[in-house]
């Protein structure tokens, strides 16, 4: 079955094409009251045309040590296997609207084996 790619970004990287977009998802609000931010969490979702490679990387906040990725396909060379990983703070990552360079240098993390 094919990616929909209806409003989505395309890159490619080493000659392999992806599509990524940005979502927001609004926070929960918890059941026995306490402090809510509210600012939004921000999504950038990945996918390989084939469907082998998908991850979501939770665009960080400010004072965030690391950001949050969430593996779903099959294939993630880094760590196989892996569910959730931190990655590591970059230059401009928390900008508002992510670019395909940011998204190109993700995926090349992602593809590299082991932890370098």
């Amino acid at each position: 079955m094919a990616v929909n790619t209806k409003g989505k970004r395309k890159v490619t990287y080493k000659g392999r094409p992806f599509i990524w977009s940005v979502e927001s998802k609004d926070t929960q609000v918890p059941e026995e009251g306490g402090f809510v931010d509210p600012t939004p969490a921000r999504y950038i979702h990945i996918i390989a045309t084939n469907k082998k490679f998908m991850v979501h990387y939770k665009i960080p906040g400010e004072g965030d040590l690391h950001a949050e990725l969430r593996v779903e396909g099959e294939q993630f060379p880094r760590q196989p296997g892996v569910k959730l990983v931190q990655v590591p703070r970059w230059k401009h990552d928390s900008k508002q609207y992510p670019t395909n360079d940011f998204v190109r240098r993700l995926i090349a993390w992602c593809m590299q084996s082991g932890e370098k």
